[in-house]
């Protein structure tokens, strides 16, 4: 089932939280009391005005499109009384993002018996056209956030069922790694995550496959803004897209040419939390974060 989506200006949204708590949420809600909603930008991702309601009870979103144009959406998902409450799911869109199937739970076979269920997805486009999903994990299987939490992979054929890549691709001894976004510029895959307070940046690693990750020196966080948010190839470059903190300016993006250098946050006016970035075939930058 697909429902129809108008796009609405001006509608006021409140600073958001991470979806199994990691930071303290923003006054107003706990993870499952928060809702997605979508903006689309005539600009390139330079604004993005007004906002609708994308999906209830859910957080950690990220946006891709596949080689058919498809726009993927995972995200985490907790419907109420379901046996699907906290767990990643996606949506998809064959109309640039204006209408969107309703939510699917992903599948991950092969997971390792113990390991703490998925969460935290992010997607990413592989130039054979399968996608991967990105996510934190931990072997100890425990749902606290302890030193044990990495991020892993799994990849997929459909966009529902994955397939769990062995290994951790990122983990810092005695921290845990959560909220992982990752991108593709040139030949390298760039992976980053925040360390923990907004004020200590975040982590930043590099592959060639998407598989081994090289841990490369952490990205300073200008101004303390958070760096909670996701990456999207922008021009030749990367553009990160990050989370509103203390700065009342909202959320906010920067760019870098090769990954390691990173221009000064600028501001998009208004509060996201946790935003998505995906472009459709015809240009338009779409943007999914939590209200």
């Amino acid at each position: 089932m697909v429902t129809r989506r108008t796009f609405l200006g001006g509608l006021v949204v409140a600073s958001a939280g991470q979806a199994l708590g990691q930071q303290p949420p923003p006054a107003g809600g706990r993870p499952w009391e928060r809702d997605l909603v979508i903006r689309r930008s005539l600009d390139g991702g330079d604004s993005f005005p007004g906002a609708q309601l994308f999906e209830r009870a859910s957080g950690v979103p990220s946006l891709v499109a596949d080689l058919r144009g498809r726009l993927w959406a995972a995200f985490q998902w907790f419907p109420s009384g379901s046996p699907h409450f906290d767990r990643v799911a996606v949506k998809w869109s064959d109309d640039g993002g204006w209408s969107w199937s309703t939510p699917v739970p992903v599948v991950v076979d092969g997971l390792p018996a113990g390991h703490q269920r998925p969460f935290d997805p992010t997607l990413a486009l592989l130039p054979d056209g399968r996608l991967r999903l990105y996510f934190s994990s931990s072997p100890s299987g425990t749902r606290f956030l302890d030193g044990s939490v990495g991020t892993y992979s799994a990849l997929s054929e459909d966009g529902v069922r994955y397939v769990f890549e062995p290994g951790a691709r990122f983990t810092s001894e005695g921290r845990p790694v959560i909220d992982p976004a990752a991108a593709r510029l040139g030949d390298h895959w760039h992976l980053t995550a925040p360390i923990g307070s907004p004020a200590e940046g975040a982590y930043h690693a590099v592959s060639r496959d998407g598989v081994l990750f090289e841990r490369a020196p952490d990205i300073p966080s200008v101004g303390g803004v958070n760096w909670t948010g996701n990456l999207i190839t922008h021009g030749r470059g990367l553009r990160f897209y990050g989370t509103t903190g203390a700065d009342a300016r909202g959320a906010w993006w920067s760019e870098s040419a090769d990954g390691f250098t990173w221009s000064d946050p600028v501001h998009l006016g208004f509060p996201a939390g946790d935003p998505g970035v995906g472009d459709t075939l015809d240009g338009v930058r779409v943007m999914v974060h939590v209200s």
